[in-house]
């Protein structure tokens, strides 16, 4: 399936709203000896910072690969509230990147793949035109294949066990929202409270005498321990029998985290940051050979980027964890699913009203893709093209 023609469309989206809106100050770390610094949310501190939101007129930017068959992939390739520079992009798209994928097979994506990967570094493209990009191409893959991605993929499993984020300003908001994880289904939670060692130690003894010893209980520290500190934290944690403790340190701290790795037999996650610096999945590899992390956070880029670092993972007998739900399904070595804070995720739904593509469900404290068996909807670009702003 030849990819004939590149075509952008910048078109109207009706209003959004935008917004500027801060997370607080950045403090330094309780109790303000290590000289590291959080940001005030994770400590519980507010501050008088403005918000500013308003609705207006807003504009997408649609990017169509054109094939000789019957179908197209296509994507929004970024949104925004000025249609003059989502044009601008479309340009610069055009003189970048359209060549590069004109006469390309749409399902060679590992090529196409490879080549955009190199884009990163002599055309400055960064990390989302290959995301978008390989995204694309494998919806158009589901869609000929009239299957679900997960299957697609490999289809390790059909259903994985699901927590979510927790959060608050003080530990009876964090308890009382774990609390509700809990009544919505969910096996675990995870926090992301940056105390220290003592404030945190208080946390994690509450959180764990509320929920008793079947749910799970994760620590996302975001950086803000020493290594010293982290292993004083992760014997507590061992103790109440957290599943992980998630970035505990700098990821540029490859030291320190090896020490951390050998010193607790708490798994220890990292490589969330400097992971989605554009280097994964190849990145992955100097912290895997260097025993500083016991899971990989799955950042790596795109679809084809996800199942590289989760078999590189595996030949190691380690776990990754994050990214797509499909690609979570379509391998063994993600253990939990994450909910984040993307709003309510639907139930399950009468599988007559569902494509054969499926959609993400929580069933009984499960991930999901739950089918049916419409076609997937295809867009109207005569439609299309009459209305929009801009073809490019």
């Amino acid at each position: 399936m030849l990819i004939e023609e590149v075509k952008l469309y910048v078109v109207a989206a009706g209003e959004r709203e935008r917004a500027a809106i801060g997370r607080g100050g950045m403090e330094l770390v309780p109790p303000g000896l290590s000289g590291l610094f959080t940001h005030g949310e994770g400590i519980g501190a507010g501050g008088d910072i403005p918000e500013f939101r308003e609705r207006m007129p807003a504009y997408d930017l649609i990017l169509r690969l054109v094939t000789d068959g019957d179908l197209d992939a296509h994507a929004t390739y970024a949104t925004g509230f000025s249609a003059t520079e989502l044009a601008w992009q479309a340009r610069e798209f055009r003189v970048k990147v359209a060549h590069l994928l004109t006469g390309m097979d749409a399902f060679d994506r590992e090529r196409i793949w490879q080549r955009l990967w190199y884009t990163q570094r002599f055309m400055y493209t960064g990390r989302g035109l290959i995301q978008t990009v390989d995204e694309m191409l494998w919806d158009l893959a589901s869609r000929h294949a009239r299957l679900p991605l997960y299957r697609l993929l490999g289809g390790a499993r059909d259903s994985l066990p699901a927590y979510r984020n927790i959060g608050g300003r003080t530990i009876d908001d964090y308890v009382a929202d774990a609390a509700k994880a809990r009544e919505q289904g969910f096996k675990g939670g995870k926090d992301h409270s940056y105390r220290g060692v003592a404030g945190n130690t208080e946390l994690f003894r509450a959180l764990r005498e509320a929920m008793g010893d079947d749910f799970i209980l994760i620590h996302d520290a975001v950086e803000h321990y020493t290594c010293d500190e982290a292993i004083r934290i992760g014997r507590e944690m061992e103790r109440l029998g957290y599943a992980w403790i998630e970035e505990p340190l700098q990821d540029f701290d490859l030291m320190g985290l090896r020490k951390l790795c050998a010193a607790l037999d708490l798994p220890v996650m990292a490589m969330e940051w400097i992971g989605s610096l554009a280097g994964q999945p190849f990145n992955a590899s100097t912290f895997i050979a260097m025993q500083a992390t016991d899971i990989v956070r799955q950042r790596a880029i795109g679809i084809t980027g996800q199942i590289k670092l989760a078999q590189l993972a595996e030949t190691f007998g380690l776990d990754v964890h994050g990214g797509n739900a499909h690609v979570a399904l379509a391998i063994h070595n993600d253990p939990l699913y994450e909910y984040g804070s993307e709003g309510p995720l639907p139930p399950p739904q009468d599988p007559a009203t569902l494509t054969f593509q499926g959609i993400r469900v929580i069933d009984d404290g499960h991930l999901r893709i739950q089918c049916g068996d419409l076609p997937a909807p295809a867009p109207d670009w005569d439609r299309i093209e009459s209305e929009a702003l801009e073809v490019v």
